[in-house]
Order: structure tokens, then sequence, then C-alpha cells
């Protein structure tokens, strides 16, 4: 399988008076930045079959973007445990749910999309990938059992994926 993580793009910063910080969404600044990086994704013939992202607004709008930009071919799946406050291991379940599809991307939050990116190419979660908001990168040949491995292709900053958009 080949999985494509995103982080969430440019948000309402933390704090923002009468916006509880589950409840903040993407700028103005933050969705035109994420369709150029889309554009970037989709010119790397990034074509994921499924789409899973965490439930909250920010994380959300960005996939909806993904899905606009790479042409509506993936199935949206919202999931709990690509929210702050799920863990690597109910990712790794849904991820298994998904079946035989060839490319899944995750959109969702940081730390836990760098942990897993760093648990799958280096085996350990404390190697995590720091990723920046509206950043991507690709792993290949990723399984999950007997232990979750993969192989790293790219890291791409936001900044590189409006420029090759």
């Amino acid at each position: 399988m080949r999985l494509y993580i995103v982080r969430h793009a440019i948000a309402a910063p933390h704090g923002t008076a009468g916006v509880a910080d589950d409840e903040r969404s993407l700028t103005e600044t933050g969705i035109k930045k994420m369709k150029q990086a889309a554009r970037g994704l989709r010119s790397l013939d990034v074509l994921p079959e499924v789409i899973l992202s965490s439930p909250l607004p920010r994380a959300r709008q960005t996939a909806e973007i993904l899905i606009d930009a790479l042409g509506k071919k993936a199935a949206l799946s919202l999931t709990d445990a690509l929210s702050p406050s799920g863990s690597r291991r109910e990712v790794y379940e849904e991820l298994e749910k998904q079946g035989d599809h060839e490319s899944i991307m995750l959109v969702g939050h940081q730390p836990s999309l760098g942990e897993i990116a760093g648990e799958l190419a280096w085996g350990s979660p404390e190697h995590y990938l720091e990723l920046k908001k509206g950043g991507a990168c690709c792993l290949e040949e990723v399984t999950l059992h007997p232990k979750p491995h993969g192989t790293l292709l790219w890291v791409l900053t936001p900044s590189i994926l409006r420029t090759i958009a």
C-alpha cells in the first residue's frame, strides 16, 4: 500500500476568542495556500483511493480541498482515530478496515501524523517526522503486520508543493 500523509492547512490560531480548539477552521490564507499545495500533489500524480480525515473542521476542510484538486476520485471517510485524541493503534485499525486499496491518504494533526510516519519509516514514533501545515509525505510498501513498516519516498513542505503546482 502507498500511504500519503497530509497535515491540515493553516487554521485560526489557538486561543481565538469565541472559538473552541476543536472548532477552529481554516483561514482564508490557509484555504488559498492549501489549494495551491493540492495542485502540487496533483502534478505528482497523487491519486488516493480513500482519504481518511480527522473530523475536526480544519482537517475536514483540508481533505475536501484535496478531493477537489485530485479529481474527486477518492472517497472521504472521517475518523476519530485521526483527531488529536486518537491513537496510532486506532489509525492502524482504520487502515486495516480499508481492505486492499493501493493508495490511502491520511489528513490530520501533528504530532500524531509525524509519529505515524516515524514509526513506519524508522521503527519508532520517537523518530517523528515534522510536517508543516499543509505539508505532505509519501510512504510505500506500507505493512502493518507483524509491525508497522514502510519506505519513506518523499517529504514536501507546503511551499515546495505550491512551487511545483
